[in-house]
């Protein structure tokens, strides 16, 4: 087969006549194959990427959630349980401010009745883990 008249990538993609070239014009052939490749993909990437942009506009998907508002920081005290109270008021605060915002509604119609707080190495998601870690320890 004559390769005078052939290009890099004609010889490089021809696995006959492939053992002909040198080692430099294989390593010139490969970055050219791979810079191709990679062009492509992140072309399509981008094209992928603005039609989703396009289409979350189109859908009113695009908009971000209204954020909730910010608890007010408890004021500071010097002894230990009521450095407690103050903590254990500001988690619930920051649980209702998060729930609030996860369903939309004012905060005000929001009321927490109980949070408990568990003792001990046991807690519900302590026992999960160690059971997730079990079961794939079994498989």
């Amino acid at each position: 087969m004559d390769t005078s008249n052939m290009t890099l990538m004609e010889i490089f993609s021809n696995p006959d006549v492939m053992h002909t070239l040198s080692f430099g014009e294989k390593m010139l052939a490969s970055t050219i194959t791979m810079i191709m490749g990679l062009g492509i993909t992140f072309t399509v990437l981008i094209l992928i990427w603005i039609f989703i942009a396009i289409m979350g506009k189109v859908l009113g998907t695009g908009k971000k959630p209204a954020a909730a508002p910010a608890a007010a920081a408890p004021a500071p005290v010097e002894t230990k349980a009521s450095v407690e109270e103050a903590s254990d008021d500001s988690l619930v605060a920051v649980i209702a401010a998060a729930i609030a915002a996860y369903q939309g509604a004012n905060a005000n119609n929001l009321v927490v009745k109980k949070i408990t707080r568990l003792s001990g190495d046991n807690t519900p998601w302590g026992v999960s883990g160690l059971e997730d870690r079990l079961d794939t320890r079994r498989n």
